[in-house]
């Protein structure tokens, strides 16, 4: 399991347990049936509650943020592909790139939505990045091994989406 899986599986564990102990929390204070209800100390309480929350709300968005895939850049030594999404098919060119040189996929789309999703050659997922008509959308990614790769279409597209199958080559560098 890579380090960024690790951190943020971590990260949403311990989110996860604090918010059932506050929300256990919260349950049981309204089990008991006080007749008189002290306003100051439920406003003291929701005020900590609240400054709690957020930060822990900061502490988790601080914990991942660096992990974010997004706004990468591939470097002036990239290997650029255009990839074009119509129905239902990709157009990848080049067809093949190099291992260990990162890649700066250039996608468009001709007509609907489409997911660009890259498996491995075992067909575990690698990547994937939303394509909307109108809208070159960018994706960058270091392929560490070399073998065919799968790209897949992630967003229904029609009738055919499932036959919407390319095959991208990573060579040795």
């Amino acid at each position: 399991m890579s380090h960024t899986a690790v951190v943020i599986t971590v990260s949403y564990s311990i989110a996860l347990v604090l918010g059932a102990a506050i929300s256990i929390a919260v349950w049981r204070s309204t089990l008991h049936g006080e007749e008189t209800i002290d306003r100051a100390t439920w406003s003291r309480r929701e005020t900590a509650w609240l400054f709690i929350v957020l930060a822990g709300l900061v502490a988790l968005l601080l914990g991942t943020i660096f992990y974010v895939p997004y706004g990468k850049s591939a470097g002036p030594n990239k290997q650029v592909v255009r990839v074009t999404a119509v129905q239902f098919a990709w157009a990848i060119d080049p067809p093949s790139v190099k291992a260990n040189v990162p890649v700066e996929f250039q996608i468009g789309s001709r007509d609907v939505n489409h997911g660009f999703g890259v498996y491995d050659p075992h067909g575990t997922f690698v990547t994937q990045v939303q394509v909307v008509p109108g809208h070159m959308q960018k994706l960058v990614w270091t392929f560490k091994k070399p073998g065919t790769y799968k790209i897949l279409c992630l967003e229904f597209c029609g009738a055919h989406h499932h036959e919407m199958i390319a095959e991208l080559e990573v060579r040795r560098s």
